[in-house]
């Protein structure tokens, strides 16, 4: 038997026992070494589960056994053994529906997809077999994890930690935002360069990582915007030219600094990874004519909306408006070589580890002046 943290009820998680599975055919048997708890984690345990739970996406473990046909490597070609660590792309499409089949099983455009540790009908996607017996050992709130066949993972390499290896997912959210802001070199709406201003709304871990990930892309000035000292702190170590304090400054003050600093003309790029609708709409006030707006904070629909002015905020301004929510393969395999850097501080932003069996304060803390939180066995 073993051990999972299972979300029953709104605001409540119960500790289980649990047969531990055998290793799929194609897959693996992994012991739980991280996982990483996201705000998406916070906002699914204000709800009600349809069936009892396990949650957890951003999953590092150590291979226990392999499943009969597992290829034997990781997502980049590494040779995998009993006892190595990998971390996981948490997102498995099925290969089958006309959005595999049109951008290939490794785009995030399934309709049909199983998300390790997120329960599907919370993110659009048909509801699975949650509540036919047990609850499943679906995510890295557990000791264990049968990991299905075709799961893109990579191998941790040995001078990374556990917990650090658990920012492979948000890192990977992060390269993906910068990615889909890339035009070719030379056009008119190119926003990734040297005189280039960047604006990061949310000083969460992907807002801190996509902030780290604008700067090696080669835009000159990045801008964050949070609330929490810590969050704060932490965008003044990793080399943010400036942390504006949401608390200490309204809207208008805030826009009064960027537009001060780009000139009257607005940032280049705003990145809205807050997970608070109205950032999006300040988003939109604080991007230039001809910028970009990505959108990776609002996820999940809490039910409220802004106003948008079709014409003036977007089309009459020239603004390019890009939203992500998943990502391909290939950013986490971007992700891993930068976790991969030592010369990157990543491990500043895990504020605290705790043990799995204190999820729930884990899940509260992550609301207060916190960083990132891990679980760890």
């Amino acid at each position: 038997m073993t051990r999972a943290t299972v979300w029953v009820d709104r605001n409540r998680l119960e500790t289980r026992r649990l047969p531990v599975p055998d290793p799929p055919p194609g897959g693996l048997l992994l012991e739980v070494t991280a996982n990483g708890i996201c705000g998406t984690d916070v906002h699914f345990l204000g709800l009600r589960p349809t069936a009892p739970f396990v949650l957890g996406h951003e999953i590092v473990g150590r291979i226990l056994a392999f499943g009969p046909g597992h290829p034997g490597t990781d997502a980049d070609g590494r040779p995998l053994r009993t006892g190595d660590r990998v971390a996981l792309f948490p997102w498995l499409p099925c290969g089958r529906c006309w959005g595999c089949l049109r951008f290939g099983p490794g785009a995030t455009t399934c309709t049909d997809a199983f998300v390790y540790g997120i329960p599907p009908e919370a993110i659009g996607l048909p509801p699975g077999t949650a509540g036919q017996g047990p609850p499943a050992l679906t995510g890295g709130f557990g000791d264990h994890l049968a990991v299905r066949a075709g799961t893109h993972l990579w191998k941790v390499p040995d001078d990374v930690g556990d917990p650090v290896a658990s920012l492979l997912d948000p890192l990977a959210v992060a390269v993906r935002t910068v990615t889909v802001a890339r035009t070719a070199t030379g056009t008119w709406d190119e926003v990734l360069t040297p005189d280039s201003t960047a604006v990061v709304l949310g000083l969460g871990a992907v807002g801190l990582l996509t902030g780290l990930v604008l700067r090696r892309a080669g835009v000159g000035t990045v801008i964050g915007s949070g609330s929490r000292p810590a969050r704060l702190a932490a965008a003044r170590g990793l080399g943010f030219d400036a942390a504006l304090d949401t608390q200490a400054l309204d809207r208008a003050e805030r826009r009064r600094i960027v537009l001060e600093r780009t000139h009257g003309r607005g940032a280049d790029l705003v990145v809205d990874a807050a997970s608070r609708p109205a950032a999006f709409s300040e988003a939109m006030s604080l991007v230039r004519r001809l910028g970009t707006v990505v959108e990776v904070g609002n996820i999940v629909s809490d039910g409220t909306t802004v106003p948008v002015d079709p014409a003036a905020d977007v089309c009459q301004r020239n603004v390019r408006l890009l939203g992500v929510s998943f990502n391909p393969p290939r950013s986490y395999s971007e992700a891993m070589a930068l976790l991969s850097r030592p010369d990157l501080p990543l491990d500043r932003l895990i504020t605290r580890t705790y043990p799995r069996e204190r999820a729930a304060d884990a899940l509260r803390a992550l609301s207060g002046d916190a960083v990132k939180l891990v679980l760890t066995p």
